[in-house]
């Protein structure tokens, strides 16, 4: 009679978080007697930098440009970086200006991103209408600049504390065994039907990861009777790597299938994958296909995804120009008007 002696296995653990660190930076500049200072102040007058400790490597200011004469119609509104105590690769950072009046009552507001090396202004030429901010202000006299900037100040890794484990037993090989599960057809109760084609899966499963799935399962619907459920708007090769993801939480050619599983993730409710194509749609933007997912992102309340592909469509007139000879700017043409509004609304307001 023979015997197997468990291994035993010494086993040091480490691990590391690596992130992406954001610095934001809040500015208010306080303009008291505001007629009085435009009529003592050059062309352009600098707010103190900020923040004002010395020992943030990065500063900033506002640049206020407003031609003293009545002839000017604009005031200019810009960022400049002042001081930058870091690597000589240049930053993005994304920002916003507000105007209020003595009332903190908002009748101004412009955002944009764009890259900064030591002394780079970005901003706005022409912020506001010189008459414009003028009558806002009204007789408070005062005019209040509110300024928010974020700033991607690049990966950092935090360390985890270590530790060191004798094992007993062998490591968990639970999603290989749900993988070998649902390829081997074993032991399935439910049949799930695209065309001629069917898959068997197991009920339980399904229903812990998704509710539609739940639903049919729990109350007297077809799918329970039958123990059948047939789709007949999701693609064969889509199905299964819903499968595979419910399966196993991982996916297969997510960059060529992300807004189908996107949409099969939206429909049965699973959302961990959709939030996993969300991001690869997000991470992969161009002109050719940021149309397509604003549509998509219209079609299924999703406002993080339809502000993020709008963002992108305003960067530059550039790249607008470029997605309006999409296929896809085609298509929203003909079948969604109203984004296309939109778009155009969303770029106007960057210009």
């Amino acid at each position: 009679m023979s015997s197997t002696t468990a291994k035993r296995v010494r086993v040091c653990n480490d691990s590391c978080v690596t992130f992406t660190e954001t610095k934001e930076f809040n500015f208010t500049w306080t303009i008291q007697n505001f007629p009085t200072w435009m009529a003592k102040s050059d062309n352009e007058r600098y707010s103190p930098r900020f923040p004002a400790t010395e020992e943030e490597d990065l500063q900033w200011a506002l640049l206020f440009k407003c031609e003293s004469s009545s002839d000017a119609s604009y005031c200019s509104l810009y960022l400049k970086l002042k001081l930058k105590l870091l690597p000589e690769k240049n930053i993005d950072a994304m920002y916003e200006f507000v105007m209020m009046d003595s009332e903190k009552t908002i009748f101004m507001k412009r955002s944009g991103v764009d890259n900064f090396g030591t002394g780079t202004s970005w901003g706005y030429s022409n912020f506001i209408k010189r008459d414009e901010l003028e009558n806002q202000i009204g007789l408070g006299n005062t005019l209040i600049i509110a300024c928010k900037v974020n700033v991607n100040a690049g990966m950092v890794d935090e360390m985890i504390e270590s530790s060191i484990v004798e094992p007993e037993a062998s490591p968990s090989s639970l999603i290989e065994d749900l993988a070998s599960l649902l390829e081997s057809k074993k032991y399935g109760d439910v049949s799930i039907k695209v065309g001629n084609r069917k898959i068997l899966a197991h009920k339980n499963i399904l229903a812990a990861r998704s509710s539609v799935f739940a639903a049919m399962f729990e109350h007297k619907m077809q799918e329970k009777i039958t123990n059948v459920v047939s789709i007949a708007d999701i693609k064969l090769v889509v199905l299964e790597e819903m499968l595979r993801y419910i399966y196993t939480d991982k996916v297969n050619n997510l960059d060529t299938l992300s807004y189908q599983l996107y949409t099969a993730a939206d429909k049965y409710d699973i959302p961990a994958l959709k939030s996993l194509c969300r991001i690869a749609i997000l991470g992969n933007l161009s002109t050719e296909n940021v149309a397509e997912t604003i549509i998509c992102a219209d079609l299924h309340s999703d406002g993080e995804m339809k502000s993020r592909a709008m963002q992108f469509l305003s960067r530059n007139s550039s790249v607008a120009l470029g997605v309006t000879k999409s296929k896809g700017w085609k298509q929203m043409e003909a079948t969604h008007p109203h984004l296309v509004t939109e778009a155009f609304e969303a770029l106007a307001s960057n210009m």
